[in-house]
């Protein structure tokens, strides 16, 4: 238990961390002149401090009620966190044509990204979908890729929806990291992993292998595989590929009814490549 509050308190502190980091501050001198800049810009989440530099108390106060200090004397000071967009006018209550102006801009949106699925089978479409957190519509957001091995390349545009949410339709034909932009903001990227296609199949007493994908698999092999009487996969012969990717073959089966399929072990997929699995092929032995 006591190791475990050690660890949410510093889970806290660290989040705590994060956001002083994110936010920043900016001050004000408050002078016998007036304000000293005069014109300041921030973001939500950043802090204004005015500090009295001047021998006469002073006071900030906002035209439209938004934010006040208490009557700062001599070498005080008081800070601000702006929490809402917009342009205040403010003055010195203590000497009121002494004006200044505070833009606080809304903070970037940010983008969530997901994969409706994580590994795809080579030839096969998926789409990641998002959201941008100011929730408009008909906002331009775009795509990029970046296959394995490749370059980071644009591959599409669409507008937001409702709340702001995006789809985007790939066809990824070896593993591929997506990013989602809007405006100055990126999503965090996904990957989508690419299986690659094992083809299974009879004519006669042959039985015909074949994988496909964008890397050839001569010299490679895949298992052959049965289903046991409760569920689980038996290895029983290994089948190499020639040089189309192919390979025809035989087995020797008891009479039986058997549940067969092949198995492409992750060495031998290839770079860019998740293991992959075959169709279920149902056999009869009389």
């Amino acid at each position: 238990m006591k190791r475990l509050m050690i660890a949410s308190l510093a889970g806290v502190a660290a989040l705590l961390c994060a956001a002083v980091v994110g936010a920043a501050t900016t001050t004000v001198q408050v002078t016998k002149n007036g304000f000293t800049p005069k014109s300041i810009t921030v973001t939500v989440g950043d802090t204004v401090t005015w500090h009295n530099a001047d021998s006469h108390t002073h006071q900030v106060v906002a035209d439209n009620g938004a934010f006040a200090s208490p009557a700062l004397a001599a070498n005080a000071s008081w800070s601000y966190t702006a929490s809402k967009s917009g342009k205040f006018t403010y003055r010195d209550a203590y000497a009121t044509t002494h004006r200044a102006t505070l833009i606080v801009n809304a903070p970037p949106a940010t983008l969530s990204l997901t994969p409706a699925l994580g590994t795809v089978i080579y030839g096969s479409s998926t789409a990641v979908n998002g959201t941008v957190s100011n929730n408009l519509t008909n906002e331009a957001v775009t795509l990029t890729s970046q296959a394995y091995g490749k370059s980071v390349q644009s591959v599409a545009s669409t507008t937001t929806t409702t709340a702001g949410a995006f789809f985007f339709g790939v066809t990824p034909t070896i593993q591929t990291t997506y990013t989602a932009h809007y405006r100055s903001s990126n999503s965090t990227p996904v990957t989508v992993n690419v299986a690659p296609r094992v083809g299974f199949g009879q004519s006669g007493s042959l039985f015909i292998a074949k994988v496909t994908s964008d890397l050839g698999y001569a010299g490679r092999f895949v298992i052959v595989q049965k289903r046991n009487a409760v569920g689980g996969w038996y290895s029983f012969k290994r089948v190499y590929l020639g040089d189309s990717s192919r390979a025809t073959f035989r087995l020797k089966l008891a009479k039986g009814h058997y549940t067969l399929r092949l198995y492409l072990p992750p060495s031998q997929a290839g770079a860019g490549y998740v293991q992959g699995f075959s169709r279920l092929l149902p056999i009869v032995r009389k």
